[in-house]
């Protein structure tokens, strides 16, 4: 063996015995010094910005211990709508996704403002400022929108804003209705509208639903309209699951046992039920599950509930008084207008106008002035179609006769309106007529409607003759002598002894 060759294996093996004793040796202090340097690294340097960040542990890193910075970086990626759902997650969150460096570029986009002046006027306030600025711009953009469909002057014919122009003012801002039943657990069951259907006096609304809510278990209904915030400026629509407003229509309780064995018409599929302030509710025979949900709302300040009310409170508008100084004996009882109209939710029946309409002296009954619009004797001949009321499901369809939406709108004598109403009704067959005529008819084709809220009552009866010839022949309409009292100033209503 050369010399070399014995040097080399020498050397190889003192270096592996050294090496194997250095690491009995300081193996230990090696690494406790190595742990140490770690453990130095991820402690912050006194005079470094990131001192309120913590040391984290290899494995125990949250969400929550993203430096403000990167958070700032990642919520610049969301969409509005998802800054306003991150902003409610946590306080240090709400920080974040509510500041100015997010919002600013934000509002450029959909404020509608083409200079920076609105911009610069924000800067010196609050970090948060430019999300509200930018939310009061894109309202107040919205309802300018709404409101240049409508005109100040409305319609000679009822009094109420124009139909027409009502469904271009929502259909332009992108308004929808939702549906929330609230249950026994305080859970909130929503649903966005399927249908809308607009007339003279009217919108008709109706929600239906592969998975219903149990009847039973329902407790308070609830109608909202939903009114969005941003738009696209080329299009003039909204933007596409975008941030958005609620406005509080209608909220009402619901007690399934009162209205149970109660319908007010049904084939052979479903039962319809009238509820107050124009609430129907459809339900399947035999298993008792909801097959849809339809409410009347009254144009009366229709965009306006639906712009202006919040999620919590309806917008309601101060009531015009009509107070006479000289007190007159007859005051808040003559000189009404009377428009009514029977339909389904897409097709009219039969509607007519009556003016000059007054309450004859004395003519005062359980708390209501009478007003008689048709006597049993003057025999109106009117036009009227057969009375059926059509419906759909996402499964069944069919048509209920013998019912009809009823819409009614009274103007007072300064021509406000005193009473305006939409609701289902029952058509009633044969019953007994107010008073004998001295002309022949057919008995069977006699019919009576009858509808009663919080301001008054109404009475139809229509006759139909042999020859074919139809007849409204008695219209009576009590309105609350509460409701005039308040209206007018007078004191019609005796006071409780």
């Amino acid at each position: 063996m050369s010399k070399n060759v014995k040097h080399r294996q020498h050397l190889s093996s003192y270096l592996t015995k050294h090496r194997a004793s250095s690491q009995q040796n300081g193996g230990n202090l090696h690494s406790k010094e190595a742990e140490k340097k770690k453990d130095e690294r991820l402690q912050p340097k006194k005079d470094s910005k990131a001192t309120t960040y913590k040391a984290i542990q290899r494995g125990k890193m949250s969400i929550h211990d993203i430096p403000g910075e990167i958070m700032m970086n990642i919520f610049s990626y969301l969409l509005p709508q998802d800054l306003i759902l991150a902003s409610q997650v946590c306080k240090t969150w709400h920080r974040l996704a509510n500041d100015n460096t997010l919002w600013r570029p934000i509002f450029k986009k959909y404020s509608g403002i083409k200079t920076g002046g609105s911009e610069r006027e924000v800067k010196h306030k609050s970090i948060e400022s430019m999300k509200q600025e930018c939310m009061t711009r894109c309202v107040h953009q919205r309802n300018k929108r709404v409101f240049k469909h409508l005109r100040k002057r409305k319609s000679p014919y009822t009094g109420l804003q124009e139909s027409k122009e009502v469904e271009q003012a929502l259909r332009t801002a992108g308004m929808t209705f939702e549906l929330v039943m609230i249950d026994s657990d305080d859970r909130e069951h929503t649903l966005g509208h399927q249908d809308v259907f607009y007339h003279t006096m009217s919108v008709s609304i109706r929600w239906f639903a592969l998975e219903m809510p149990p009847l039973k278990s329902i407790k308070e209904i609830q109608l909202y309209s939903r009114n969005p915030l941003f738009y696209n400026h080329a299009t003039g629509k909204p933007v596409k699951d975008g941030p958005y407003q609620r406005s509080l229509l209608i909220t009402q309780d619901f007690k399934w046992s009162d209205w149970k064995g109660k319908p007010v018409g049904g084939d052979e599929v479903i039962n319809l039920y009238s509820q107050p302030h124009g609430l129907t509710v459809a339900v399947y025979k035999g298993d008792e599950e909801m097959a849809f949900v339809s409410h009347g709302l009254s144009l009366d300040n229709l965009v306006q509930q639906c712009v202006y009310g919040t999620p919590e409170e309806p917008f309601t508008t101060s009531e015009n008084k009509c107070l006479d100084p000289g007190m007159s004996s007859r005051h808040g009882l003559l000189d009404y207008q009377l428009t009514v109209q029977l339909r389904s939710l897409r097709k009219e029946h039969w509607d007519d106008q009556f003016r000059h309409v007054d309450c004859r002296e004395g003519s005062f009954d359980g708390g209501y002035a009478n007003f008689t619009v048709v006597k049993p004797d003057q025999r109106i001949k009117i036009n009227v179609e057969e009375f059926v009321y059509p419906w759909k499901t996402d499964m069944f369809k069919g048509k209920v006769k013998d019912v009809a939406i009823l819409d009614l709108t009274m103007l007072d004598e300064g021509n406000n309106i005193f009473w305006a109403a939409s609701s289902l009704v029952k058509i009633e067959r044969n019953k007994e007529i107010s008073k004998m005529f001295d002309f022949d008819y057919r008995y069977d084709s006699i019919i009576s409607i009858e509808y009663a809220d919080s301001k008054g009552k109404i009475i139809i009866q229509i006759c139909k003759m042999d020859s074919g010839e139809t007849f409204l022949t008695n219209l009576i309409v009590s309105l609350s002598l509460e409701a005039i009292d308040d209206r007018f100033g007078t004191k019609y209503k005796p006071l409780d002894k």
